[in-house]
């Protein structure tokens, strides 16, 4: 159990960090796009589907690793299984309180730019952060 606890966080932070840098890049780079996707999405009634997708899946994701990171009990992994069910609590919040969601990102016009520039560099930051983690992971299980 041990063996598939350490293969399944070192996927889960290899494969949500890649994916938080390469989207944090992306948002930098393309921010002005980004900024219309979400003035045309808050103009919908309903939250864009692709973000109930994604908080879908990595709740599908997380709720093993929280099972996983008692098989042994490791802290490291436990906070990160916390912490990610925390921002998709978050997340879901926004989403289920979409009218007002969409009111604030109508009413941030040009200010939306500067956070969806913070947002990008969380991303890349927290991707940064996810392969650190990989490998005190690996270091930690390779020296026992």
């Amino acid at each position: 159990m041990e063996n598939f606890s350490t293969q399944w966080f070192t996927a889960y932070y290899l494969s949500l960090g890649a994916l938080l840098l390469s989207y944090g890049i992306y948002l930098m780079f393309k921010t002005e796009s980004i900024r219309q996707f979400l003035v045309d999405a808050a103009a919908d009634e309903q939250p864009p589907k692709v973000w109930r997708t994604v908080l879908k899946y990595l709740l599908l994701f997380t709720i093993p690793g929280l099972v996983l990171s008692f098989f042994p009990l490791s802290w490291i992994e436990l906070i990160f299984s916390l912490w990610s069910l925390f921002i998709i609590f978050m997340a879901g919040q926004l989403l289920l309180l979409w009218p007002q969601t969409s009111r604030a990102i109508i009413k941030a016009g040009d200010e939306l730019l500067k956070k969806i520039r913070y947002v990008a560099a969380n991303m890349i930051i927290i991707g940064i952060v996810l392969f650190m983690l990989c490998y005190l992971l690996l270091e930690r299980t390779t020296s026992i």
